[in-house]
């Protein structure tokens, strides 16, 4: 009886023989990765001690004379003549600065800018070139009439730089105080020679887009819309005849007859 028991026990015994080979193997590994991860961390701590060593073994270079010219000085640094080769010295005269000029203490006297000329002294400039005409038709009606020519070339609406300089100056007589209350007509006048052209099919046309040109350029300079008008006669009101008794064609006379009209009459305010 007793040797079972010690038999079973025995069997037992060599049965877990296994079990203790496999634990020491696990333990062995396990020291064996510790032992791999304090080496690792080891070594990473002494890399920044290898580089500081290898940086001090390092021999200085010199550096390179094109490089050191192209380098720029730092924040506290100069550029020294040296660097750049022999540099002639370069004497300059000492000025005094000029003082200041404030806007506002600039003054416009009359003589700097020349005084707006009234609508007789305009149109009298344009009669001695003769391409003008005042005409007082009583005290309420002014015309001023203004060879085409001074405005436009032929078989064109589009007025030239002369015929805007010469309408600037009657615009600012316009919007004076003095012409306040006066309705400004622009009447556009042809001769009887005809025209057709895509812009222009008849006489119509053309006066009618003279007249409104010379409208607008008054609108630009800021004569009031309410006080404008436009309109074109083409060549049914002559100034002199276009041609003589033959038929033949009066160049003279149909020069005249081209025109652009400017009509001033006074209104009355009614309360």
């Amino acid at each position: 009886m007793i040797y079972r028991r010690q038999r079973k026990r025995n069997k037992i015994s060599h049965a877990d023989d296994w079990l203790m080979t496999y634990a020491d193997m696990i333990t062995l590994l396990l020291c064996f990765f510790v032992v791999a991860a304090l080496a690792s961390i080891s070594q990473k701590a002494n890399t920044p001690k290898v580089d500081a060593a290898k940086k001090v073994e390092a021999p200085a270079q010199e550096p390179n004379p094109t490089e050191a010219r192209l380098s720029l000085p730092g924040p506290d640094e100069t550029i020294k003549p040296e660097s750049y080769g022999p540099v002639e010295e370069k004497k300059t005269e000492k000025s005094e600065p000029a003082e200041p000029v404030a806007a506002a203490s600039v003054d416009i006297t009359s003589e700097q800018v020349p005084p707006q000329a009234s609508l007789p002294e305009i149109v009298d400039n344009l009669k001695s070139q003769g391409a003008a005409d005042l005409e007082q038709n009583s005290d309420r009606i002014t015309s001023i009439e203004i060879s085409s020519a001074a405005f436009f070339d032929s078989g064109s609406a589009i007025l030239s730089p002369s015929g805007m300089v010469i309408l600037q100056e009657v615009a600012g007589n316009l919007k004076s105080e003095k012409f306040k209350d006066y309705q400004v007509t622009v009447e556009g006048h042809t001769d009887d020679a005809p025209i057709n052209t895509p812009l222009f099919p008849s006489n119509w046309e053309l006066s009618t887009a003279r007249a409104a040109a010379v409208v607008r350029f008054f609108l630009d300079e800021g004569i009031p819309a309410q006080k404008l008008r436009a309109a074109g006669y083409a060549n049914t009101f002559p100034k002199v005849p276009n041609r003589d008794e033959n038929g033949r064609a009066i160049p003279e006379n149909q020069a005249q007859n081209r025109r652009v009209v400017i009509k001033l009459e006074k209104i009355d305010k009614t309360t």
